[in-house]
């Protein structure tokens, strides 16, 4: 059986967004047979308090570079005041990756794709309520993938993520 794999990209520097992100990753691990990195548990590049003095911009590049090569799947956070920089970049990598691998027929029997979530309530309202999101980055996801939208305190958008990477699985075993 084939092992599938999944990076967890989020914003997850402050309390709220590395709670969320832990929230929502244990979920997939508990309901989906998705083997998942998610970059905050590497301590080794972010544990800030501890290793300050050791963490290099090149250190963490190389690190979740190599975990975003190997990933089937790319869960991406897409809230914040704007799509967060390393997110940004985590999203056009891999769907670069994707495009060249097709493109010139490397690891053929490697699919992926891209889940992008917007849990902000502005993101659905309209006119001057609407939030906007970079719509390079929004494109990239819609073309390799799916955008989940979520509403604050209702944690349905969770089971969307799932049944997406389940149905990725089964059709790619």
């Amino acid at each position: 059986m084939k092992k599938f794999t999944g990076y967890f990209a989020s914003h997850f520097f402050n309390d709220a967004m590395f709670t969320w992100t832990e929230k929502v990753a244990s979920r997939i691990e508990k309901e989906t047979e998705l083997s998942l990195y998610v970059p905050q548990r590497n301590s080794s590049i972010n544990d800030k308090k501890n290793n300050d003095d050791i963490i290099t911009d090149i250190a963490i590049s190389k690190a979740d570079t190599l975990e975003l090569k190997s990933a089937n799947i790319l869960i991406a956070n897409l809230d914040g005041l704007t799509i967060d920089d390393g997110v940004s970049a985590e999203i056009m990598a891999h769907g670069v990756i994707s495009e060249m691998e097709d493109e010139y027929n490397i690891n053929t029997d490697f699919p992926r794709m891209i889940i992008g979530i917007i849990t902000d309530m502005r993101y659905a309202g309209t006119g001057d309520n609407h939030l906007y999101r970079n719509l390079m980055i929004i494109g990239k996801v819609k073309e390799h993938g799916h955008i989940v939208v979520g509403y604050p305190s209702d944690d349905s958008y969770i089971d969307e993520v799932i049944k997406l990477i389940n149905n990725f699985i089964e059709e790619h075993k």
